[in-house]
């Protein structure tokens, strides 16, 4: 449990943040410079704000008590955007930096895959590399929460999208992880929980899929699903998979036969096509039969969610949704190509 009550001046508005987060990954999401780093900064003690944090039970900041804890004394990992990894010092000797214990660091050169840099110097890695290693340090110092202050945001889309494989397995050691980003699909890769900030307070806070499923929130919308129990048909060219919520897709096989289980699929909400019956004939694979749940029009553009197993997003034109006569409750059918699909893995 993790307890937040701060007050910090900022230009041009004041910090004022009150959440309990509970799960074990949140994704605190909102515009650039709407207070996502000073708000993990005063977590992590790098700024003086006043109020309250307390982590299960141990108070970090409460200012009516006198207790203001220094950065060293709140047992948190800290991995800032450009990884401040020391120059001078060969990538074994930064992750040791974080402290000591054979075991902790051979599971993690393991997990993040650094056994082949560990003699190298800071300067000779990628921004990638950089980010695994300054991982790999914070998590050395056994820490009690992980902040993460947007990681990926200078790593290129393909390059991303592998590093996020590396912290859906940090994730799986268990340790509290407040993830800071304004892309909604990193937020639904990783975390249960999400915090949207704008201009210094909570937006809006709730179950990731939810929050995120609102355009005004996420700005463009996709379906993000992790798959697992894959049943490969290479004959066939194809992979069956199934998501958390119970939805069985069909996956490219070549795109997935190499993949780590369970991985991350996703699909953006302009690639799902809408049937106002159901299509007797068509390539796709992928075809569910669901509900209109809710109906949303702005600017020419029309976002659905139909209930299926899963609930998908689907934006299409107003010009479509006015010739099937979509309204919420309207049964309609919708497809899905495999290869709309971007494997994450």
């Amino acid at each position: 449990m993790i307890e937040i009550d701060i007050r910090l001046p900022l230009a041009p508005f004041r910090l004022e943040v009150r959440c309990s987060l509970t799960a074990n990954v949140t994704a605190l999401v909102g515009r650039s410079g709407s207070g996502k780093t000073s708000l993990v900064e005063s977590i992590a003690g790098l700024r003086r704000a006043l109020g309250r944090i307390v982590i299960d039970g141990t108070a970090l900041l409460d200012s009516d008590r006198g207790i203001d804890l220094p950065p060293e004394r709140r047992g948190i990992g800290y991995v800032p955007q450009d990884a401040a990894l020391f120059p001078h010092l060969r990538v074994a000797e930064n992750i040791r930096f974080g402290g000591s214990g054979r075991e902790r660091f051979d599971s993690l050169i393991e997990a993040l895959e650094l056994a082949p840099l560990l003699d190298r110097a800071p300067a000779s890695l990628s921004g990638g590399e950089r980010q695994r290693v300054a991982l790999a340090r914070a998590l050395m110092t056994h820490p009690r929460l992980l902040l993460l202050d947007e990681p990926l945001a200078s790593i290129d889309q393909p390059l991303r999208e592998r590093i996020l494989l590396y912290l859906r397995r940090v994730r799986d050691l268990g340790i509290p992880m407040i993830y800071v980003t304004h892309q909604p699909f990193e937020a639904l890769a990783l975390s249960s929980w999400c915090v949207v900030l704008r201009d210094g307070r909570v937006a809006a806070d709730g179950p990731s899929r939810a929050v995120l499923a609102d355009p005004a929130v996420s700005g463009n919308v996709e379906n993000v699903f992790e798959v697992s129990d894959p049943h490969h048909e290479p004959g066939l060219g194809i992979t069956r998979v199934t998501t958390g919520g119970g939805l069985a897709l069909l996956l490219p096989y070549d795109q997935v036969v190499e993949a780590r289980f369970p991985l991350v699929v996703r699909i953006s909400a302009d690639d799902v096509v809408v049937f106002g019956e159901k299509p007797s004939s068509i390539s796709s694979r992928n075809v569910f039969e669901g509900t209109v749940a809710s109906l949303r029009a702005s600017d020419g553009i029309v976002d659905l969610t139909v209930t299926t197993p899963e609930p998908l997003s689907v934006r299409i034109t107003r010009a479509a949704a006015e010739d099937l006569s979509l309204v919420e409750g309207a049964r309609v059918w919708l497809a899905l190509r495999s290869r709309a699909f971007r494997i994450v893995g």
